[in-house]
């Protein structure tokens, strides 16, 4: 189920060449290959915390944004910029703060909202 997002992160070359960022009313996002990905905030409809049984050696949390039933972006718990990110989403009405601190806790394959429009 969670092959795409395998592949996409073990291509990757770092982790570290992933980014994150609030620009004016969009978000940001840079891939490991150095794909940019620019979304507006107005379009954003919900943020989904994944996570598989790969941690914690693995890249086991990733933020997937969605505008609709499809994913805008995403970007792994270890992009540059993802606290300030976080930050963001936190400061945010429609930010389910449990439901974050259970994704973070995960073992297993699981997805969590942790934010809605």
């Amino acid at each position: 189920m969670w092959k795409w997002l395998e592949r996409k992160l073990q291509r990757a070359q770092s982790q570290s060449l992933w980014s994150v960022a609030i620009l004016d009313d969009n978000i940001v996002t840079t891939d490991g290959m150095g794909a940019v990905r620019t979304i507006s905030i107005a379009d954003l409809t919900s943020i989904v915390v994944a996570t598989d049984d790969s941690g914690p050696r693995g890249d086991d949390v990733v933020f997937l944004l969605y505008g609709g039933s499809e994913p805008l972006t995403i970007f792994p718990l270890e992009a540059h910029g993802c606290q300030d990110f976080v930050n963001w989403m936190a400061s945010k009405p429609g930010y389910h703060d449990r439901e974050l601190a259970k994704a973070m806790a995960s073992t297993r394959v699981a997805r969590f909202v942790v934010w809605t429009s």
